[in-house]
């Protein structure tokens, strides 16, 4: 067999914890296959870099790191590495506790890898007499039966509210559903009225609807199938603008990366309005309202739903809005400085695994995205 050979650059990379993932490789073949002679030579020239920074009083802590090290990770006890520790005097196992220290820095790493990267799923928290409840898709009943309102959670990821001869006060009681990066949840309302809330948003709402209207509030993004009742108009109220329907289906996003409120219409009629004005929607139209403007178009509104129905679909969308968005549904990190200033067409399932999904990117873009530590980066 060829003789593995080591650069000593290497290994002083290696010593200061900054050796990639293909230095680890060369470097574990090497501690895998170098003479003893090549190791303690490597061993004292660091020493001497690091000389009294350590002493023998660190014996018990190599002495644990070595049976650790032996159990889990090597193959035969009696490895060269091992074998040179032990044969060493104590000022070279005093180097080497620097060289474990930074192995079993690595190995720690391999062998207890960050938690794996799944879609998101049925997660939310409701706030309700300040308390708060987890809720999930696997947990199911009556979760509140008290003055007249009951609420349900089902099995399917979503709850119910109903409301029996419940006074004014605690009809009037306000709840909070949120939901975290890497959830979302069904809720229908005392009314009948059915909201879906994406990653990362939250719905304020009474437990049950009195008064000459019917309102909640809203942030991030939420898709309303509204209970007509011409006489209590309802009313979503989202980052100071408001929207007035009788009867209708309609998206809502308020994310920070759309700039501004979005709200379209599926079917019905919306009535739209913030300090700049108000305009009417009619079916397959969007209004994206910023600080100063209206701006109206017609739209695929059934583009705009896909989420609700298990669908990422990109449609001329900008690569940093399509990364916020899966960074918001995988719960990890995205550096936006780095993406290239391109738009996407895609669609793709929620569900997919998220290298899945960085894959298909890849090729639509012919950039590299990959998931490291959590994050998804762009490969130079």
């Amino acid at each position: 067999m060829e003789k593995n050979t080591l650069k000593p650059e290497l290994f002083e990379q290696f010593i200061a914890g900054k050796s990639n993932a293909a230095e680890l490789k060369q470097l574990f073949e090497y501690f895998g296959n170098a003479d003893q002679l090549e190791l303690e030579s490597l061993i004292d020239a660091e020493f001497e870099k690091e000389a009294g920074a350590f002493s023998s009083s660190d014996q018990p802590r190599l002495d644990a790191i070595h049976s650790k090290l032996t159990k889990q990770l090597f193959t035969k006890p009696e490895s060269k590495v091992i074998r040179m520790i032990r044969s060493t005097g104590v000022i070279k196992i005093a180097a080497t506790v620097l060289v474990v220290f930074s192995i079993g820095l690595m190995l720690f790493r391999f062998l207890n890898p960050p938690h794996a990267v799944i879609p998101g799923s049925a997660i939310a928290t409701l706030s309700l007499y300040g308390k708060k409840a987890k809720l999930g898709s696997t947990k199911k009943g009556v979760i509140y039966a008290q003055h007249g309102i009951q609420i349900i959670s089902k099995a399917d990821g979503s709850i119910v509210y109903m409301a029996v001869n419940a006074d004014s006060a605690t009809a009037a009681q306000l709840n909070t559903l949120e939901t975290p990066k890497g959830g979302e949840y069904k809720i229908t309302l005392g009314d009948g009225s059915i909201v879906m809330l994406n990653a990362g948003s939250k719905l304020t709402f009474p437990m049950d609807f009195r008064g000459p209207e019917r309102k909640v509030f809203v942030e991030g993004e939420a898709f309303f199938n509204v209970v007509k009742n011409p006489e209590k108009p309802f009313i979503v109220a989202v980052g100071g603008s408001e929207i007035k329907v009788l009867g209708t289906q309609f998206n809502v996003n308020s994310y920070p990366e759309t700039k501004g409120i979005e709200a379209t219409l599926l079917e019905g009629s919306i009535q739209f309005s913030n300090t700049s004005g108000k305009v009417v929607l009619k079916p397959n139209q969007q209004v994206l309202a910023g600080f100063s403007k209206f701006d109206l178009r017609n739209v695929a509104a059934e583009d705009f739903n896909a989420w609700t129905k298990g669908e990422f679909l990109f449609n001329d969308t900008p690569l940093a809005v399509v990364m916020q968005k899966l960074a918001r549904w995988y719960n990890v990190e995205v550096d936006l400085a780095a993406l290239p200033n391109k738009n996407l067409y895609l669609k793709l399932s929620r569900k997919s695994d998220i290298d899945k999904v960085l894959e298909h990117i890849s090729k639509a873009t012919g950039h590299k995205f990959d998931l490291k530590a959590n994050k998804i980066v762009l490969e130079e």
